[in-house]
């Protein structure tokens, strides 16, 4: 039920500022892709994953690729400065030839300043006699001088523990659904959660021990998930985020056929469960069985703490609002009817991005069709224990407008952005930037016996956002005694009477990345009155006078 409160707007137990009745400004793009060089018909690619990995100042692009017929490998599209791209997988040495890749995320594993990457693999087929494991690569920017990536899977011990097949092929075999990046332990690294695609396999969490060595921490964390679900079936990037906002960060793992999984830090090694419990802290809404393939976290309605939207496959992508600055307390609301985010198109991808620069957060949704029609069916050779439905038939993807009310409006129709397709992943980066943040969008095809069945418009889209007149900032945080990356670093802009909050996060949706810059937008406000960072280790900045329109690094205070 919707009440109104004077100028508030109230839905439920949360209220928010009523939007100006000025009309905004227009949310435009345009389609960029064959123009810069990424257009790429790479059939089955994934998600979009940005970093500027040869430390030249622009934002490259990694995009794995399922790799179902000859000739089909991952791309890394390098940034020549003028935002024109070129693939250099091969001669940077991440191709990942005969891989079925689901997933990769640029993270800073040995703090060195230069960015490793980690790609997510799956088995291409029964077919197949080589098996890809999930690889780790060490970048040797900083030891070399040149941006080459070393294969240090099996040597960093990126291997389940007494899991006989990984030590054979040297890496976690064969069901790789989705990876993502985050220091569980506050010790200044970053850890890394895998998620699997096999719903008879369970998911992983390694330690970073520092030098290049990980162990297998899933048992004794308490983040092993097989005895709660009866289909685990986990694909998606997994969500890491400070929920309860104790300094310690919490473990969203989503799942196609079962319930969400919300793992609560308890800040001595171990995750407790949440997902059940009937008091706070608590996620029940996180129950819904539904095919969602991550999620898209961020805070929707500029009151402090960080919400959720869940892109579903099967029924309407569903908005779950964090409650914990309205009651003191970890819990969660489903207002997806009232918010008006329950697209209902088959949606896999989404990203969170403030497109207008008006200071509240929009969705853009990549979508597909229904999963209805079983993979084996169509897939020549797929493994016969991985069973699940797929989309087949195309459909237009979705542009929502955050009103700032606590709705959303769809402006699909007009803005540029439209695009039919069977989507997979999406990520937003200003990659020229401008101040106004971009779009790249991933779709992916299928083949049967080696032929083409399904539509053409499978190839990737960069859509460049037009912007308006609304002003900006942008600040890019690096760690000193947190992990370089400031994953997990929580951000608080003040500008007026705009508040706005972020949490630095390595993944999102399915299997994507944004641009690990946070573009703030301010409107028509011309200053910033203080930015307070809390980062990973606890330690608290305030920083004042901060110049709009201009891109700022802050380091993380060694004291």
């Amino acid at each position: 039920m919707v009440l109104t409160m004077g100028g508030a707007i109230v839905f439920g137990s949360f209220v928010v500022v009523a939007a100006s009745a000025v009309s905004p400004a227009p949310i435009r793009f345009k389609d960029e892709a064959a123009v810069r060089g990424i257009q790429d018909a790479a059939v089955n690619a994934t998600g979009p994953t940005f970093g500027d990995y040869d430390g030249d100042g622009d934002l490259d692009i990694f995009v794995p690729v399922e790799d179902l017929a000859e000739g089909l490998k991952d791309r890394l599209f390098e940034n020549d400065g003028r935002g024109m791209f070129k693939d250099v997988a091969a001669d940077r040495g991440v191709q990942n030839p005969g891989s079925l890749s689901r997933g990769a995320v640029f993270c800073d594993l040995d703090n060195d300043g230069d960015l490793d990457l980690l790609s997510v693999n799956m088995p291409p087929g029964q077919a197949r006699q080589r098996h890809v494991p999930t690889t780790l690569y060490r970048n040797d920017l900083r030891e070399s001088g040149s941006a080459r990536f070393v294969d240090v899977t099996r040597a960093a011990g990126l291997m389940r523990a007494g899991n006989e097949n990984d030590q054979k092929i040297g890496g976690v075999g064969d069901t790789g659904g989705g990876a993502g990046c985050a220091d569980y332990d506050r010790d200044g690294d970053l850890d890394i959660f895998i998620k699997n695609a096999d719903g008879d396999i369970e998911n992983v969490l390694f330690r970073n021990e520092g030098s290049w060595r990980f162990t297998d921490v899933t048992g004794s964390t308490g983040v092993a998930l097989q005895s709660k679900l009866k289909d685990s079936n986990a694909q998606g990037s997994p969500n890491w985020i400070d929920f309860d906002q104790d300094g310690w960060i919490d473990l969203l793992v989503t799942h196609e056929r079962d319930t969400k999984i919300l793992l609560r830090n308890l800040g001595d090694g171990r995750f407790e469960d949440i997902t059940r419990s009937r008091r706070p802290p608590s996620g029940l809404p996180f129950l819904n069985p539904g095919y969602a393939q991550g999620a898209c976290i961020a805070d929707f309605d500029n009151d402090g703490d960080m919400d959720v939207f869940l892109p579903m496959a099967d029924q309407a992508g569903r908005m779950m609002a964090n409650r914990l600055k309205e009651t003191g307390t970890l819990s969660f609301q489903d207002i997806t009817k009232q918010s008006g985010a329950g697209v209902i198109r088959g949606t896999r991808g989404c990203v969170a991005a403030d497109f207008d620069n008006d200071g509240y957060i929009d969705l853009y949704l990549n979508n597909g069709g229904p999963s209805n029609v079983l993979i084996n069916d169509v897939i020549a050779d797929f493994p016969p224990f991985v069973t699940f439905y797929i989309a087949w038939e195309p459909a237009e993807n979705t542009l929502l407008r955050n009103r700032g009310d606590g709705t959303f409006e769809e402006v699909t129709r007009g803005s540029g952005a439209e695009g039919l397709g069977i989507g997979s992943g999406v990520g937003a980066a200003d990659l020229n930037d401008d101040g106004f943040v971009d779009l790249i969008v991933t779709n992916r095809t299928y083949y049967a016996m080696g032929k083409q069945v399904s539509p053409a418009a499978g190839q990737n889209r960069l859509f460049i956002n037009r912007g308006n007149r609304n002003t900006w900032i942008k600040l890019r945080l690096q760690g000193t005694r947190s992990n370089r990356d400031a994953f997990g670093a929580r951000i608080k802009l003040v500008s007026g009477n705009l508040e706005q909050y972020h949490e630095v996060q390595s993944a999102h949706g399915y299997n994507s990345t944004n641009d690990p810059t946070l573009t703030f937008g301010l409107g028509t406000r011309k200053t910033v009155d203080r930015v307070e960072i809390i980062w990973p280790s606890g330690a608290k900045q305030v920083i004042e006078g901060l110049v709009t329109k201009k891109t700022h690094v802050i380091l993380e205070p060694t004291l």
